[in-house]
C-alpha cells in the first residue's frame, strides 16, 4: 500500500509541471502577441510547428523510458536529470531579447521548441509512474487525484499571482516583469521535481518491453480505446481549454477590466480543486466512462451559459465560469486515470509492457490538440482583425466571448459522444488487470 507521503510526493510532480503547462495555457499566447510582439497567425504557426517536433520527441521519449534501466528505476531518472534544464528553458521562453524582429521570431521558435522537448523528457516518464508504483486500481485513482489536486492548486497560485508579480518585478515594464517572474518559476519547477524524485518508488518494472519500437506502436495502433482517447484529448485540448487562454483577452478588451482577470482565473481554478476533491467521491461510486459522459454534458451546458452571462455582470459570468471549472475538475483526473487503463489494455492484448510508449502517444494527442487550439486562435484573430493593445471591433469582441463559451462547449459535447463508444468500463478493466502478463 502506498503511504500518504508517497502519494503527496507524486502529486508534487504535477505541481511542478503546472508552472510550464499553466503558463502555456494562460499566458503564452498573450505574451507573444501583446508583450513579445509577434502576430497571432505567426504564434499559431509556431504552435503547429512545435507539434510536428513533438511527433518525433514524444514517442522517442516513451520508447526510451520503456527501455531505461538504472539504479533509480526506469522513469525517475528523467525527473532528476532534466528538471533543471526545463526550469531554465521556461525562464528563457518568457524572456524578450534585444533583437531585430526576425531575430525575436527565431528566438521564439528556438526557445519554445526546446521548452516542449524538455517538458516531454520530464512529463512523459512522470505521467507513466503510477503504473510502475502500484497495480491497484484504487491506488492509481488516488495518485491521479493527488496529481490533479496539486496541479490545480498550482494553477490557482499561477493564475492569481503571475500578472501582479509581473507588474511588481517589472515596475510597469511587462517584458522585464515576465522575464523575472519566470526565472522564479523556473527555480520552483526544478526544486519541486527533485522532491518528487526523492519521494516516489518504482515497484513494478519487470514487464517485458517489446524489443522492436515499431512493434510497440503497432500494438498501440491496434487498440481501439487508444484512438477514442486520442480523439478525446484533441477535442479537450483544442476547444475545451480555450477559455483559459482567452480569459485575459476577454477582460482586457471585452470588459475593459484587465486587472480583474487574475481573480477570475484563480476563483475558477479554486473551483477545479473542489471538483478534483469531489471526483474522489464520484469515482468510488460510478464507472469512469459514465463519469466522463455526464460530466462533459454538464460542462458543455455551463460553458454555453457563459455566452449570456457575460453581459449580465460579474456575479453571473463568475458563477458560470466557476461552475464549468468545478465540472472540469471532475473530468481531468478521470481522463488521466483512463490513460493508465489503456496502458494495461495494450499490455493485455500484446503480452508486452509499453507504459511509457502508450503514455507518450496520449500525451502527444494532448499537446497536438493544444497546438491546434493555438493555431485556431491565431487564425481567427488574424481573420477577424485583432490588433494588440488597441480597441477591438465588435466582431472580434463576439469572437472572444465565443472562445470563452460556445466553441469549448462544442468540444465538451463531442467528448461525451466519443465516450458513448469507449469500451473500457471499470468492470472490463478489472478483468484485464487480472489477466495481463504482469498481474500481481
Amino acid at each position: 500500500m502506498l503511504g500518504v507521503r508517497e502519494k503527496l510526493s507524486y502529486g508534487m510532480g504535477d505541481f511542478a509541471s503546472a508552472f510550464t503547462w499553466a503558463s502555456l495555457s494562460l499566458y503564452l499566447m498573450y505574451f507573444y502577441t501583446d508583450v513579445f510582439g509577434i502576430s497571432p497567425a505567426l504564434v499559431g504557426t509556431l504552435f503547429l510547428v512545435t507539434r510536428l517536433w513533438d511527433a518525433i520527441t514524444d514517442p522517442a521519449v516513451g520508447l526510451m523510458a520503456d527501455r531505461t534501466r538504472t539504479r533509480f528505476g526506469r522513469l525517475r531518472p528523467y525527473l532528476l536529470f532534466f528538471s533543471l534544464p526545463l526550469g531554465a528553458m521556461l525562464a528563457l521562453t518568457f524572456t524578450t531579447p534585444a533583437l531585430s524582429e526576425n531575430g525575436r521570431i527565431i528566438y521564439a521558435f528556438a526557445t519554445y521548441i526546446a521548452l516542449m522537448g524538455l517538458y516531454t523528457l520530464v512529463n512523459i516518464p512522470y505521467s507513466a509512474l503510477p503504473v510502475s508504483m502500484t497495480t491497484d486500481n484504487d491506488e492509481r485513482r488516488q495518485l491521479t487525484n493527488y496529481r490533479m489536486l496539486l496541479s490545480y492548486i498550482a494553477f490557482v497560485l499561477i493564475s492569481y499571482g503571475t500578472l501582479p508579480l509581473v507588474d511588481f518585478l517589472g515596475n510597469g515594464d511587462e517584458q522585464r516583469g515576465f522575464a523575472l517572474t519566470y526565472a522564479v518559476y523556473g527555480v520552483i519547477t526544478f526544486v519541486v521535481f527533485l522532491l518528487t524524485f526523492k519521494g516516489v518508488r518504482e515497484r513494478y518494472v519487470e514487464g517485458d518491453s517489446a524489443s522492436n519500437p515499431l512493434k510497440s506502436f503497432a500494438h498501440i495502433g491496434r487498440a481501439r480505446p487508444f484512438w477514442i482517447m486520442f480523439a478525446t484529448s484533441i477535442l479537450i485540448f483544442t476547444l475545451m481549454l480555450m477559455p483559459d487562454s482567452a480569459a485575459i483577452y476577454f477582460f482586457k478588451y471585452y470588459l475593459g477590466e484587465a486587472s480583474s482577470v487574475s481573480l477570475f482565473l484563480a476563483m475558477g481554478y479554486a473551483s477545479m480543486v473542489a471538483g478534483v476533491i469531489f471526483n474522489q467521491l464520484v469515482m468510488r461510486r460510478f464507472c469512469k466512462r459514465r463519469v466522463m459522459i455526464g460530466a462533459n454534458l454538464a460542462y458543455g451546458v455551463a460553458l454555453a451559459s457563459f455566452f449570456v452571462a457575460a453581459d449580465h455582470g460579474p456575479a453571473f459570468y463568475f458563477a458560470a465560469f466557476m461552475a464549468a471549472k468545478f465540472i472540469n475538475g471532475i473530468i481531468a483526473p478521470t481522463m488521466w486515470a483512463m490513460v493508465g487503463d489503456i496502458a494495461d489494455y495494450v499490455e493485455y492484448k500484446s503480452g508486452r509492457r509499453a507504459t511509457g510508449t502508450t503514455t507518450s502517444a496520449v500525451t502527444f494527442s494532448q499537446k497536438f490538440g493544444m497546438s491546434i487550439g493555438g493555431l485556431l486562435t491565431g487564425v481567427l484573430f488574424s481573420t477577424y482583425g485583432y490588433t494588440p493593445n488597441a480597441s477591438q471591433s465588435e466582431t472580434v469582441l463576439v469572437l472572444i466571448k465565443s472562445m470563452m463559451s460556445v466553441l469549448p462547449a462544442v468540444g465538451a459535447f463531442g467528448v461525451a459522444v466519443l465516450m458513448l463508444i469507449y469500451p473500457l468500463g471499470d468492470r472490463r478493466m478489472a478483468e484485464i488487470r487480472t489477466a495481463k502478463p504482469t498481474a500481481a
